[in-house]
């Protein structure tokens, strides 16, 4: 098996993130799509089945920014010649049960491959499952209606 061909260094790999950053950032499905390879993987560890292709990615997330409003809040950042990883929480304002406003915080990690062409390959985000699930219990949400990113 070849080996891959890997981002050239490091400044090119900080300046897709960058790019793709911006891209969930402004809610931008097309901006997302297109910094993914065509035969991309888009996976959220929260028992939902993987989003395969550039295309399907971008459905998914016209979908996903049309249900759902949240925003990021970054904590660390490691990258290497051809991935990245990012600690951030998912930030949400919800109305709880008996209609008092809070804001959720959950714990969220994304694992990336971009490939020598610079196009992400695969994204993995872990969701802290327990947090996810008050949240969600706190607002009533039904089980069934998790949010991915």
């Amino acid at each position: 098996m070849p080996s891959p061909k890997i981002v050239e260094d490091s400044s090119s790999l900080e300046k897709i993130f960058a790019r793709y950053h911006v891209g969930w950032v402004t809610r931008d499905p097309d901006l997302i799509a297109s910094l993914h390879s065509e035969d991309t993987v888009f996976c959220v560890h929260d028992g939902s089945e993987p989003i395969v292709g550039r295309e399907a990615l971008r459905r998914y997330s016209v979908e996903l920014f049309a249900k759902y409003k949240f925003g990021m809040e970054e904590r660390r950042f490691f990258s290497g010649v051809d991935h990245w990883v990012i600690e951030w929480f998912m930030v949400m304002d919800l109305v709880d049960t008996e209609k008092k406003p809070f804001t959720a915080k959950i714990e969220m990690l994304d694992v990336v491959t971009v490939n020598g062409a610079g196009e992400v390959t695969r994204k993995d985000v872990y969701v802290n499952g327990g947090q996810m699930r008050a949240a969600y219990g706190r607002a009533g949400l039904l089980a069934g209606e998790g949010i991915r990113h």
